[in-house]
């Protein structure tokens, strides 16, 4: 039998990403940074301009604070600014992010739809700030993410107001001032608007920059009250999420009113100031809190955390929320702070006056964080316990507590009387 003279050919390597489509393509490259999509356009002809089909810039000034490899400076260097010194190429952030827009426009590149600039760092400028915010406000707009530090303010540019029209997602973060103008179209599409940090001009501005957004459906905010004087208000019917982070400045005592009658979940999170000459807690919250809050017949989700005893705000938002299914309350103390006898008083009187509804009806499951095994922690869990009828799931998280300590609380928590007959009681 006469032998095969064939060889084994050794099989082809085939680039298969290459071959796919640009749509595809570009979708991969989605979900990388600008600068990363850049270090792309090395790999061969095809990829030299194909970051420029992106529909997305996303600048971090924090990327280029050294570039090392060799790959980023060739890439980098074909598209971006040169600055011979040192035997090396040094870049700075308003060059790299004015090139990039430069060779979109040369590549007659479609208007983008998601924009994110964060320049935190010392060489930040406004001026070249508001042309890359003016040149990303198309109509097909729908995502801008600002973060501009604390350096020096930015303040956003009136245009926004009037010409974002498709934008469905609005962050805006620390040194970002903001001033809706009296004409203001607003943002008829924006479903989600996260503020942390914002600088506003008047202590009217907030309650303004909210009746731009007639669909608001999420709100992020995280803010020091000072920013709205003395009245801090949440007027939004469409609010189905809100994420609410309170930080009180000196001692001012500040009215917080709430009406958001469509709100499913609520994430409230709030610090207390202590005087300390005087030993007294100076409250932000009470004692407008309660007659400022509607009913939240929706709610459904309660994530409560609060730096400092602030027990006396929880009932008062459980008795607004008749629906609640879901109640993490997180215990975040400082060293300093210390529950008194007042604040004991409270948690009982919260029950054995009016036990609210929720608790008694709806409540199936509930989420200690933060705990320590103290007496009125515990006091506080025997009485959700004892008066959850529909309670499904009881889960208290430790602090930091040792192995001979869990035990013994584990085994207090498992002689609590319980209302419901099918919970089950999980400690970690």
């Amino acid at each position: 039998m006469a032998k095969s003279t064939s060889k084994r050919q050794k099989p082809t390597v085939m680039d298969r990403i290459s071959n796919l489509s640009d749509s595809l393509l570009c979708h991969i490259l989605w979900f990388l940074t600008t600068k990363e999509a850049v270090v792309t356009s090395i790999l061969s002809r095809r990829w030299k301009t194909l970051w420029t089909l992106v529909l997305k810039l996303d600048f971090d000034s924090h990327e280029f604070e050294r570039i090392s490899s060799s790959d980023e400076e060739q890439s980098l260097n074909q598209h971006y600014h040169q600055d011979y010194g040192n035997n090396g190429y040094r870049f700075t952030f308003t060059h790299i992010v004015t090139r990039a827009w430069a060779i979109r426009n040369l590549n007659n590149a479609n208007p983008i739809k998601h924009f994110r600039l964060c320049w935190d760092s010392n060489d930040f400028d406004p001026i070249h700030a508001e042309t890359w915010v003016r040149a990303a406000l198309t109509p097909e707009l729908e995502v801008l993410d600002l973060l501009s530090g604390f350096t020096q303010p930015f303040k956003l540019p009136s245009t926004l107001f009037n010409y974002a029209k498709s934008l469905v997602v609005l962050k805006l973060k620390e040194g970002i001032v903001v001033n809706p103008p009296p004409s203001s179209f607003g943002f008829p599409s924006l479903k989600t608007l996260l503020l942390h940090s914002v600088r506003y001009t008047n202590g009217d501005t907030f309650s303004e920059l909210l009746s731009c957004c007639p669909v608001l459906q999420n709100l992020y905010l995280e803010t020091c009250i000072p920013n709205y004087g003395n009245n801090f208000k949440i007027i939004v019917p469409t609010l189905e999420t809100l994420h609410l982070s309170l930080y009180p400045y000196l001692q001012r005592v500040c009215r917080l009113e709430i009406n958001a009658p469509a709100l499913k979940y609520l994430h409230f999170r709030a610090y207390i100031i202590e005087d300390r000459p005087l030993r007294n807690k100076s409250l932000h919250l009470d004692p407008y809190f309660t007659e400022c809050l509607p009913m939240f017949h929706n709610l459904a989700f309660l994530y409560f955390k609060a730096d400092g005893c602030l027990w006396h705000v929880l009932p008062h938002l459980l008795h607004r929320a008749p629906n609640l299914a879901v109640l993490v309350f997180e215990k975040e103390y400082a060293e300093s702070d210390v529950c008194d006898e007042e604040d004991i008083s409270i948690i009982k009187r919260m029950f054995n006056e009016v036990v609210p509804i929720c608790i008694s009806s709806h409540l199936k499951t509930f989420h200690f964080k933060g705990f320590e095994g103290l007496t009125y922690e515990l006091e506080f869990v025997g009485l959700i316990l004892k008066t959850a009828r529909f309670l499904k799931t009881m889960t208290v998280s430790s602090a930091d507590i040792d192995s001979e300590e869990q035990f013994r609380v584990l085994k207090e928590l498992l002689m609590l009387p319980r209302e419901s007959r099918t919970c089950q009681i999980a400690f970690n």
